[in-house]
C-alpha cells in the first residue's frame, strides 16, 4: 500500500499542479474513513481532517473479492467527509474515465476509483469545524472587526455566561433538541470570546483551555484511560477523591470555593438548598426567618428554587 500511495501521490501532484508540502495538502488513505465510519457513534475527535486545508484521499487497490468496478470505501468517504463540506464543494475523482469533478457523494459512482482531491475551503464556509468559529471570533475582534465585539471584556460578558447557562437549562427541560443545539452554540461562542480576549492580553489561549480540560478529565478517569479498575461506586468515589487531591497538590492552588464549599457567585437560594442539604439546621425560632423557611421546604422534600418558581408562575397567572 505504501509504495502504491507514494507513486500515486507523485503522479497526482504533476497532474493537478500542486505541491504536497507548500500547499499544505493532507494525505489520507480511504481506510481511515472506513475505520471512522465503523466507530460511530463514538468516533468524535478521531478524524484527522481540517477542511480549510486541501486533502488527497488515496484509495487502496481493489482487493481480491471486491465485486464490480466501484470502490467499496467510496460510501464511507462520502458519509464521513460530506457533512464537513459546503454542498457545492467540488471534488476531483480519479478513476478509469480520467478526472471527474463533482460532489463528494458521486465518488461511489466512479469506476475503478484510485484517488480523490478535496480543495481547501474558506473558513467561513466550514462552520462544522470548531476552528472556523475560532477564526470568526478572532476576525470580529480585529481592529477592522465589529465595534461591539471589540469592546467586550471578561467582565462585560459575565452576565451573558450566566444568562446562556439558564437558557441551556430551559432547552434541556423543554426537550427541544434543536433549541439545545442552538443554545450550546451560543455558549461555545462566549467561551471562544473569553479565550480570544485572554489571548490578546497574553494570558492564555483556547489551546490552553483545551489542554487543561483534557489533562484534567484524563487524569480523573484512570479507570478509562489508564490501568485503574472501578467495579463499584466506592471505587469511583475513591478514584475521584485521589485525582482531586493530586490536582490540588500539583497545581499548588488553595481552595477555590467559598466558606461553605460552593462557588462564590452561586445564587443565594441555590446555595442555601445545597448547604442546608449537607448541613441541616433546626427549623425553630433560633434560625433566621428566611433561612428557616428554606429549611422547612427542604425538610418537606421539596426544592426551594422549583417551588418558588412555581409560586411565581401562579402569582402571575392569577394577577390581573
Amino acid at each position: 500500500m505504501a509504495k502504491h500511495a507514494l507513486d500515486l501521490v507523485g503522479q497526482l501532484q504533476e497532474d493537478l499542479d500542486f505541491d504536497l508540502v507548500d500547499d499544505g495538502v493532507l494525505v489520507s488513505s480511504s481506510s481511515v474513513f472506513v475505520a471512522h465510519q465503523n466507530a460511530a457513534p463514538f468516533e468524535s475527535g478521531s478524524f484527522p481532517y481540517c477542511p480549510v486545508r486541501p486533502m488527497l484521499i488515496v484509495f487502496q487497490p481493489h482487493r481480491q473479492g471486491d465485486k464490480g468496478p466501484y470502490h467499496p470505501d467510496a460510501d464511507a468517504v462520502a458519509e464521513v467527509i460530506g457533512p464537513l463540506l459546503p454542498a457545492d464543494c467540488p471534488v476531483l475523482a480519479f478513476g478509469a474515465d480520467g478526472v471527474i469533478e463533482g460532489p463528494v457523494e458521486d465518488l461511489s459512482r466512479i469506476t475503478w476509483l484510485v484517488a480523490a482531491y478535496v480543495p481547501g475551503v474558506d473558513p467561513l464556509e466550514v462552520a462544522t469545524d470548531p476552528r472556523a468559529m475560532q477564526y470568526i471570533v478572532a476576525r470580529l475582534r480585529r481592529p477592522d472587526g465589529c465595534p461591539w465585539d471589540r469592546k467586550q471584556t471578561h467582565q462585560s460578558l459575565r452576565g451573558a455566561i450566566i444568562e446562556e447557562t439558564y437558557e441551556i437549562v430551559d432547552a434541556i427541560d423543554s426537550g427541544d433538541m434543536a433549541h439545545l443545539a442552538e443554545e450550546l452554540g451560543d455558549m461555545f461562542l462566549l467561551i471562544l470570546m473569553h479565550a480570544q480576549i485572554a489571548h490578546e492580553a497574553g494570558d492564555f489561549s483556547i489551546e490552553d483551555v483545551y489542554r487543561g480540560i483534557a489533562s484534567k478529565i484524563v487524569g480523573r478517569h484512570p479507570h478509562v484511560f489508564g490501568d485503574a479498575v472501578a467495579n463499584t461506586d466506592a471505587d469511583l468515589s475513591r478514584i475521584w477523591i485521589e485525582a482531586k487531591a493530586r490536582e490540588k497538590s500539583e497545581s499548588g492552588k488553595g481552595h477555590d470555593k467559598d466558606f461553605d464549599g460552593e462557588p462564590y457567585s452561586m445564587p443565594a437560594l441555590t446555595r442555601a438548598s445545597r448547604v442546608l442539604s449537607k448541613y441541616p439546621v433546626a427549623a425553630d425560632d433560633n434560625t433566621p426567618s428566611l433561612l428557616r423557611t428554606v429549611a422547612e421546604v427542604i425538610a418537606a422534600g421539596d426544592d426551594p428554587d422549583s417551588l418558588l418558581k412555581q409560586q411565581l408562575r401562579d402569582h402571575v397567572a392569577n394577577h390581573p
